[in-house]
């Protein structure tokens, strides 16, 4: 479930936040056992970049960063928001938010 909170509008970008109750069940990342584990996601702000024509979102999520590549949970993502994500460079990757393109 995804329910928009508020939207922002800066000179430059867009944000639009959601709360949304999803759980993934990761299918298995390169950087660790996460195969099965259960990733509850809390919100997601879409940042939409117009002057670069760019989208970046930040997952809130209650992992550790390294579900990153987890292709399970870019799908489910994806899909909430039927927009095709993935994730951003490994660098950007944080306990308790991924980072993502669109």
């Amino acid at each position: 479930m995804l329910q928009l909170v508020k939207t922002e509008q800066f000179d430059d970008a867009t944000v639009t936040r959601y709360d949304c109750d999803l759980t993934v069940e990761c299918s298995g990342s390169m950087w660790g056992n996460t195969r099965g584990r259960k990733v509850h996601v809390t919100h997601i702000d879409v940042i939409d970049e117009t002057d670069i024509n760019c989208k970046t979102v930040n997952v809130t999520h209650d992992s550790t960063w390294d579900i990153y590549t987890d292709t399970a949970f870019e799908a489910a993502i994806s899909k909430l928001l039927d927009l095709q994500v993935c994730f951003t460079e490994q660098g950007m990757q944080v306990d308790g938010c991924a980072s993502m393109e669109a």
